[in-house]
């Protein structure tokens, strides 16, 4: 489970981050909403079908939200990787045969 964000300024951000996937359309497989009537909780968030152009993959989301975006070659995942201005350095190591 995921605690409560920090403050009302980051739990609207994370819900306008989620309404931006869902009209720019994004599958949501799961959550997408506030979680429970007390605090800034919001519900596990999974969306599917994400593009490179869209802000739910553009920008980072300090929340409770998983993207799932599909790629056919490795350098199409590189390239994506690339393509951002935050450090992914965890998804080379995931792709890295051992």
């Amino acid at each position: 489970m995921h605690g409560g964000e920090i403050d009302k300024e980051q739990y609207d951000k994370i819900l306008d981050l989620i309404e931006s996937g869902k009209k720019q359309g994004a599958k949501l497989e799961l959550g997408g909403g506030p979680w429970g009537n007390k605090g800034y909780f919001i519900q596990p968030t999974v969306f599917s079908n994400v593009t490179d152009e869209m802000r739910i993959a553009k920008e980072e989301i300090f929340g409770p939200v998983q993207q799932i975006m599909k790629f056919k070659t490795l350098d199409e995942v590189i390239r994506a990787n690339n393509n951002t201005t935050y450090e992914q350095e965890s998804l080379p190591k995931t792709l890295t045969k051992q």
